[in-house]
C-alpha cells in the first residue's frame, strides 16, 4: 500500500476510536450500551495502536506520524486499563496510577510537540489535533484527580 493509504488508516482508526469514546460517554446512563461502546472503542484503539506500531517499525516514511499516534493512544491505553481494573476514588494505590499516567502524558505531549515540527505539509494537522485532544484529556484527568483527593 502507498503511504497515503497508511495515513488514511491511521486517521480513520483514531477518528473511529474517538467516535466510540464519545458514544460511550453519551450512553453513560445505560450500562449495557455503554459497555458495548467501550468494548468497541477498546478494540478499535488496540487495532489502531498495532497498526501504528507496525507502521513505525516497517514503514520508512512519516515515522513521526506513526510515533505521534502511538504516544497519543498510550494515554488512552492507560485510561482503558484503569477502567477495566475499576480504578475509582477508593482504590488503594490510585496515586501510583496517577503518577505513571502523568509521566506518560508528559512524554506524550513532548513527543507530539516534536512530531509537529518533524512533519511537513498538510500532514502536520494530524499531530496538532492529537496534541489538542491529549491536552483536553490531561486537563480532565487533573480535574478528576483533584476531585478524588478532596476530603469530603
Amino acid at each position: 500500500m502507498k503511504d497515503k493509504h497508511w495515513l488514511w488508516l491511521l486517521v480513520a482508526g483514531v477518528s473511529l476510536f474517538g467516535l466510540f469514546i464519545v458514544l460511550s460517554i453519551v450512553t453513560v446512563d445505560t450500562e449495557t450500551s455503554q459497555r458495548v461502546f467501550v468494548i468497541f472503542s477498546e478494540i478499535i484503539g488496540l487495532a489502531t495502536l498495532a497498526l501504528a506500531i507496525w507502521g513505525w517499525v516497517y514503514r520508512s516514511s512519516e515515522k513521526w506520524l506513526y510515533l505521534a499516534t502511538i504516544v497519543f493512544l498510550s494515554g488512552w491505553l492507560m485510561l482503558g486499563i484503569a477502567y477495566e481494573i475499576g480504578l475509582d476514588s477508593s482504590t488503594e494505590y490510585g496515586l501510583v496510577w496517577f503518577i505513571i499516567y502523568y509521566a506518560v502524558a508528559i512524554i506524550s505531549i513532548v513527543v507530539l510537540k516534536i512530531s509537529i515540527g518533524k512533519t511537513e505539509t498538510r500532514k502536520t494537522l494530524f499531530p496538532v489535533t492529537l496534541s489538542f485532544v491529549q491536552g483536553i484529556q490531561l486537563a480532565y484527568i487533573i480535574v478528576i484527580h483533584i476531585i478524588w483527593t478532596l476530603p469530603f
